[in-house]
């Protein structure tokens, strides 16, 4: 597993047109009834999440990444928590 995207990276998902923020990595999420999970949760850019337009999508759903989010020790510590569990995560990772 490549490391993930830091909160605070702004992508463009292929096929899109607009940028959107990451807010959150590893969200739950219910597809038609299935409870899994994705990547990443992002909002839009520059707007934010003030209307509640989340969006959910995994790591090949991104074209290109606009600018990266912050970095610290404590990303580096979190990145080896998600490599270390990401193989026991109960739930399917589900696509867009």
């Amino acid at each position: 597993m490549s490391n993930l995207l830091p909160i605070g990276t702004i992508v463009r998902l292929h096929n899109g047109t607009i940028d959107v923020m990451i807010i959150g990595r590893f969200p739950l999420y219910n597809q038609e009834g299935t409870i899994g999970y994705f990547d990443y949760v992002a909002c839009l850019y520059p707007t934010g999440a003030a209307n509640e337009e989340l969006l959910y999508f995994n790591q090949e759903n991104i074209e290109k990444v606009i600018f990266e989010g912050y970095h610290s020790e404590k990303e580096d510590e979190l990145q080896e928590l998600f490599k270390n569990q990401k193989d026991s995560i109960k739930y399917p990772k589900l696509k867009v």
